[in-house]
């Protein structure tokens, strides 16, 4: 037991690594030469406005009106527009992605399979159109918790229902081999009559 749990443990790692997206090396560069740089140009603005004759606000002045005939209020618009694009994109690149495919378990560690949200979620509605008693669907797949909306024209069968759609749900999961099944929980509403 103990080493199938390891062998979970080091697949679901792995597994999370590959799918999650590769987007913080990219994001992290960008967004620290925007900040950089527009930090650089905030300094600059607002020791225009302390000192200007000091040289680097001479020497950026000459840079600025000789490439074009921009207002005095352009490099500081300029600086705050691009420290604003670098902090977004730092915020991008740190806060983690809530939409990478679930990843499914494999008898080699070495082997990363993974199934889109939006695949998962037409699996896992299939399987509920299939449970006696739903007439309708809606299911939402997350990073840890699965949703699912049903609408049923049984009266008074609510809980019963509920307890069978999410087995059902849990068996499906169990069944593609999700890595770390997920959490999952069910709305009924009774339609109409019978």
């Amino acid at each position: 037991m103990g080493s199938t749990m390891n062998a979970d443990d080091a697949a679901r790692r792995t597994a999370l690594r590959m799918l999650r997206p590769q987007r913080i090396g990219t994001a992290s560069i960008c967004a620290s030469a925007l900040v950089l740089g527009g930090g650089a140009t905030l300094v600059i603005a607002v020791l225009g406005v302390v000192d200007p004759d000091h040289p680097l606000v001479r020497g950026f002045s000459d840079v600025v009106t000789g490439s074009s005939a921009l207002g005095s209020a352009a490099p500081a618009s300029a600086a705050v527009a691009a420290v604003v694009a670098g902090a977004a994109l730092i915020t991008w690149a740190v806060v983690p992605g809530s939409r990478g495919p679930v990843a499914l378990r494999t008898d080699d560690p070495s082997i990363v399979l993974g199934l889109t949200r939006r695949g998962a979620a037409r699996l896992l509605t299939e399987e509920v159109l299939g449970v006696d008693g739903v007439s309708d669907a809606r299911v939402r797949v997350g990073r840890r918790r699965v949703r699912i909306r049903v609408s049923t024209h049984l009266r008074g069968d609510g809980g019963p229902l509920r307890e069978r759609v999410e087995a059902s749900v849990r068996g499906r999961c169990e069944g593609l081999g999700v890595l770390t099944p997920p959490r999952v929980s069910t709305r009924v509403r009774e339609v109409g009559s019978t």
